[in-house]
């Protein structure tokens, strides 16, 4: 596995973060708004879909429609284990699902500031689902993702 080193994202979103430097923040779908981009971790063959929404009295909404998501994984999956990230001084709240078993999703997360902003991602890897021989690649993903969500600001 590869070294990690971790660079900022900063672009003109309304956010920043750190990531490793095996992986990178790219625009994938020309259709997608501006500041909904993939992480892309090439030796891997995987793919984080991070997508960026403006909160409009709508967070209940939003992310339980999320978490609703998550859980349609749970007839493939023999555990879903949640952890919950509060850094109330930023404003950065964020709730990370790792989804075991053979599903097409690993791994979820969603970051928000409970009032303007809702960041989510999910990890998905360009092979079928074979969560036995994905494990070691699941876990070293799951903690960029989580170097990640710690490291999370919003920028105004």
């Amino acid at each position: 596995m590869p070294l990690k080193k971790f660079y900022d994202i900063k672009d003109s979103c309304m956010f920043s973060f750190k990531l490793p430097d095996y992986a990178s923040w790219e625009q994938k779908f020309k259709d997608y708004p501006k500041c909904s981009k993939t992480i892309i971790f090439p030796k891997f063959k995987a793919e984080v879909l991070c997508e960026y929404l403006e909160l409009n009295d709508n967070l209940l909404e939003i992310s339980e429609g999320f978490r609703k998501m998550v859980y349609e994984h749970s007839f493939k999956s023999s555990a879903i284990l949640e952890r919950v990230w509060k850094n109330e001084d930023e404003q950065v709240f964020a709730l990370a699902y790792e989804i075991k078993g053979n599903t097409a999703c690993n791994y979820a997360f969603t970051i928000t500031d409970s009032s303007k902003h809702f960041f989510s991602g999910q990890l998905l890897f360009q092979a079928k689902p074979n969560y036995d021989s994905l494990k070691p690649c699941i876990r070293f993903i799951i903690e960029d993702m989580e170097e990640m969500i710690s490291s999370f600001q919003w920028v105004n």
